[in-house]
């Protein structure tokens, strides 16, 4: 008889025990703090879609659905910010965001946040896994229909004004490192390629497919062409701050190879779809 009490009543406790686990895990979840990341706040089709302070519900982004649907399959709700893209390097640094994208990989950045390096049995020397990257993009030149100014893949010829480029960007350390040229930082893209068609910048450097998106938007398609040498390709990175990772590596590792699967299955459909977009 004693024996039977002692079964229910241990049977009893497993069950109770395992409800409360079950609730403490659904309760941890709920409470999981959204994982902040702070973007350019520039409409870059078909990367980042809008101007404002967050981006759309609807057709966000290609990058920002990448992002996000990593995040989700980790149990993270993403909560995007967006600023000027200076700023959001500031943000990271100072451990108020989470991450921030798009990044390309520069050794003094390494100081301010974290990006997905390769695991030391294959790399010493801190170089980022490309297998958990955001995308490989390259960096072109537009310049204005029938303008002597070129770009052969090694030097420029006839530059008569400035090149411009983003503010805070890698290809204006590039243009300065490489070739001794310092970049018109005043203005962002749209603003850059209008001042290239109305020749007051020899050309403009911008990311291909977001310089083909604004070409075709502001209806400069008839006045503007992207030099077929490209300028420069990189690997756009999400970084993660050094207080999450420094919290949770194991998370903030999981988290990047989850984005590395997820651009890998959802990059070509994204494509095609944004692709349809007026």
């Amino acid at each position: 008889m004693n024996c039977k009490i002692t079964l229910a009543f241990i049977a009893k406790l497993i069950i109770t025990t395992s409800l409360l686990i079950s609730l403490f895990k659904t309760t941890a979840s709920a409470k999981e703090p959204p994982f902040v990341l702070c973007a350019e706040n520039q409409s870059y089709p078909p990367y980042f879609m809008g101007d404002q302070s967050t981006f759309p519900v609807k057709n966000p982004g290609i990058l920002v659905e990448i992002i996000d649907a990593s995040l989700k399959q980790n149990g993270f709700k993403a909560e995007f910010i967006r600023r000027p893209w200076k700023r959001c390097l500031k943000l990271i640094e100072q451990n108020k965001v989470d991450g921030i994208f798009a990044s390309i990989h520069l050794k003094e950045r390494e100081i301010i946040g974290r990006y997905p390096y390769l695991p030391v049995r294959i790399s010493i020397s801190n170089k980022p896994d490309p297998k958990r990257r955001l995308r490989r993009v390259t960096y072109s030149l537009f310049k204005k229909i029938g303008s002597d100014f070129d770009w052969d893949g090694t030097s420029f010829s006839n530059i008569k004004q400035s090149i411009g480029a983003p503010i805070g960007y890698v290809v204006v350390k590039k243009l300065k490192d490489d070739h001794n040229i310092t970049a018109n930082t005043r203005h962002l893209p749209a603003k850059g390629l209008a001042h290239v068609a109305e020749s007051h910048l020899d050309a403009y450097i911008v990311e291909s497919s977001i310089g083909n998106s604004l070409v075709r938007k502001h209806g400069l398609a008839d006045k503007l062409i992207e030099i077929e040498q490209p300028f420069a390709s990189y690997d756009w990175y999400m970084m993660i701050s050094h207080q999450f990772y420094n919290r949770d590596p194991e998370m903030a590792d999981k988290i990047w190879t989850t984005l590395g699967q997820v651009r890998e299955q959802k990059i070509p459909p994204l494509i095609q779809h944004y692709n349809k977009l007026p």
